[in-house]
């Protein structure tokens, strides 16, 4: 077996996942791609392939949003306030927060809030995030939040003139020469995820929230995020789906001179390593010590994740559909460290 079809083997017999597809390569090639298990296991099985489209979800973050926002940069400066943009965001208990605090997870905004409980659709969710109170004072601490990048969709829409999934597909998708997107065309080529939405379910009510239009059975071709979903699946934080080689595909740009520095740590004063939109190997639960300084990558809750290595030249994607049919609290982080090292013994 090679290194990525026993690690695939291993982790689906100890139950971290049904399915999984696991790739390496660099700016240029597939070193290796390995595919196990399944895609569904409820209500009927349905076996994983290379082509398996999986719900990205947070990779949505640098993959498509960092990824617009540096396609737009001169439309796009990382120091205003979004309120140049949003009218909603024109108000003194923002102040300070910019585009960077938002890139960076230090604008202070809470960590997770189900924008639908006060109305579902693009307009609601706008008015609700110009009502949302901020938890910290901006650049004092790395607090991950679904927000920021919620607004920084908003604000993307606003200067793109129209939807951004549309504007990802010309802009950032095809040239990369990746499939990716959102609004899947058929739920059979996707990997199933949770069943009756049962974790924001629990979210929600634990908060003392109401909401009675929770999805019921195995979500399967539509975004497993509650606010994604409800705001059309189209969303700056979730969304996406796509398979590793559509991953692979659009991470090779990050190891462009250009668009290396979104990966530079931009907190080094604060608890962990965040650059814009992505995530740096220090204080990162699923780095590994052999990954250079200079690496960075994101993870997803569904059981997705890329990481980017400028110094050893390596794109490591793992997705799966952790979270099918449930989810289950395990150490899910020790698994991706465990790929990674799989990763580096073979190939770094």
């Amino acid at each position: 077996m090679t290194p990525l079809e026993d690690f695939l083997a291993s982790e689906i017999e100890a139950g971290f996942f049904p399915g999984a597809v696991a790739l390496v390569g660099t700016a240029e090639r597939v070193l290796a791609e390995s595919v196990a298990g399944d895609a569904a296991i409820e209500p009927s099985r349905a076996a994983a392939d290379v082509d398996t489209l999986y719900d990205l979800a947070s990779l949505t973050k640098p993959l498509c949003t960092a990824a617009l926002l540096a396609a737009n940069a001169d439309a796009l400066p990382l120091d205003p306030l979004p309120g140049r943009y949003l009218a909603e965001w024109k108000k003194t208990r923002y102040a300070g927060i910019t585009l960077e605090h938002l890139l960076t997870h230090t604008s202070g905004l809470a960590a997770w809030y189900p924008l639908y409980v006060r109305g579902e659709g693009v307009q609601a969710y706008r008015r609700t995030l110009g009502e949302m109170e901020p938890e910290a004072a901006p650049g004092a601490r790395v607090m991950y939040s679904d927000l920021n990048f919620l607004v920084l969709g908003e604000i993307l829409e606003q200067v793109l003139g129209g939807p951004f999934d549309a504007a990802f597909d010309v802009l950032v998708a095809r040239p990369a020469g990746s499939r990716a997107r959102f609004l899947p065309p058929e739920a059979a080529a996707t990997a199933a995820t949770e069943r009756d939405d049962r974790f924001e379910r629990a979210m929600t009510e634990v908060r003392g929230l109401s909401y009675t239009r929770f999805r019921t059975g195995v979500v399967r071709g539509e975004v497993h995020d509650g606010n994604a979903f409800r705001r059309g699946q189209v969303a700056g934080h979730a969304g996406l789906f796509g398979s590793a080689r559509d991953v692979w595909a659009l991470a090779r740009a990050w190891l462009e001179p250009g668009r290396v520095d979104f990966g530079r740590d931009r907190t080094p004063a604060l608890s962990e390593a965040r650059g814009l939109a992505w995530q740096g190997r220090r204080g990162a639960g699923s780095a590994i010590a052999a990954m250079s300084e200079r690496a960075f990558g994101h993870t997803g809750f569904t059981g997705t994740s890329v990481w980017i290595d400028p110094d050893a030249g390596l794109i490591s994607v793992l997705l799966t559909n952790r979270i099918h049919p449930e989810v289950r609290e395990v150490p899910f982080n020790e698994a991706r460290q465990r790929f990674h090292a799989s990763v580096y013994a073979a190939f770094a």
